[in-house]
């Protein structure tokens, strides 16, 4: 954030300076100018982003400083000192658009919220023009031209200094929002931007920080946000995409950013569904052979270390069955087996199959079979 004061008066100029702490208020850049004229050439050269003016000042007032800068494309946030509490210079300071307009002697304290709540301002339209080129660019797939002026400018009001982008798929936006999440979960300062790619359904955050900003950083902090949704979310599969990190001078990057991180979800997500596969082959053959273990959803996801509703999904998926049904399958039909095969009492079966005692196993086993165990070990025709 850089900051122009004019006045004529050295004093203030010395008292600012000494009275205000500018990196507190996140204003990197102060520079000083005497009167009007000089004024406007250091807005033109140095496009500051907020100003202090005083009104009189010699060669050109501050009123027509402000006149002669209108033709600009940016215009500072402008505060306006002035020694006389006349509602003819305060009409005309907002005819001018000025933000704030304070009375001489200058309060320390009431100037620093002024700055504060121009500073709020500029990061809030900072982030929102950041938005719209984020969102422009993802469905242009470039980024040039004044777009990429106003994007370069967004990045500096908000001091980031190297940026990534992180694309999220899965669970909506309108459910979670993943650039909030990001924030609270990050020990560094960041800003986060997101918008949402309805033509796929993922949503696409560009994260900003300074140097200390890292790859490793983003990957603890997508897993960390993957974890909450995933535990507050349900039933539903999560995948993310990280980019690699850009400086904020190469924001001509950001399309090539978008496209590694929707190439990382492609890849996360195949990932997740063969892991998911051979998950639940392996459950499978677990449930075959341990049928008198504890194999309910919560169970055996826990054994597993997966979690319940992608396994109760993906075992639907794979095997055309839910996996609860599945595990009363194998258990019955082994129970019948055994009916058949030996003099086993029900007590015996229903402990070698899982049951929790004999009454329950012989309501499942009627309730599957139509008939009870005593029924089916003595039929010569017995129902599959």
């Amino acid at each position: 954030m850089k900051l122009l004061i004019v006045d004529d008066q050295l004093s203030l100029h010395r008292y600012l300076d000494k009275v205000m702490d500018w990196t507190d208020l996140g204003i990197a850049d102060v520079k000083h100018a005497y009167d009007g004229e000089e004024a406007i050439d250091m807005i033109e050269t140095l496009r500051p982003n907020l100003m202090i003016m005083d009104i009189h000042m010699p060669l050109l007032d501050g009123i027509e400083s402000l006149k002669r800068i209108q033709h600009l494309d940016e215009i500072p946030r402008t505060i306006i000192l002035s020694a006389y509490d006349q509602f003819s210079y305060a009409r005309e300071a907002l005819r001018l658009q000025v933000s704030q307009y304070l009375l001489k002697p200058v309060d320390a304290g009431l100037l620093r919220d002024a700055l504060s709540e121009l500073i709020h301002q500029s990061k809030t339209e900072a982030k929102q023009w950041v938005q719209a080129e984020l969102e422009r660019t993802l469905y242009s797939e470039q980024l040039e031209g004044d777009s990429l002026i106003k994007f370069q400018n967004g990045l500096a009001l908000l001091s980031i200094q190297r940026f990534a982008i992180v694309t999220f798929e899965g669970i909506s936006s309108s459910e979670n929002k993943y650039s909030a999440l990001l924030q609270e979960h990050s020990a560094m300062r960041i800003d986060c931007v997101m918008c949402c790619n309805n033509r796929k359904e993922q949503q696409v955050v560009l994260v900003g920080g300074g140097e200390e900003l890292t790859s490793r950083h983003l990957r603890e902090l997508s897993e960390a946000v993957i974890e909450k949704v995933t535990v507050t979310t349900a039933p539903c599969t999560l995948t993310v995409g990280i980019s690699s990190i850009a400086q904020a001078q190469d924001a001509a990057s950001l399309p090539q950013l978008i496209a590694e991180s929707a190439r990382a979800v492609r890849a996360s997500a195949t990932e997740t569904i063969s892991k998911l596969q051979d998950a639940v082959w392996r459950i499978k053959r677990y449930v075959e052979s341990e049928i008198h273990e504890d194999l309910t959803l919560q169970s055996v996801a826990d054994r597993f270390e997966i979690d319940k509703y992608q396994l109760s999904r993906a075992f639907k998926q794979e095997f055309g069955i839910n996996y609860w049904a599945y595990v009363t399958q194998v258990r019955m039909k082994k129970a019948a087996e055994l009916l058949v095969a030996t003099n086993w009492k029900n007590i015996n079966i229903a402990e070698h199959t899982g049951f929790l005692d004999e009454s329950h196993f012989c309501r499942a086993f009627k309730k599957y079979f139509g008939v009870t165990p005593k029924e089916y070990r003595t039929s010569p025709i017995r129902p599959n």
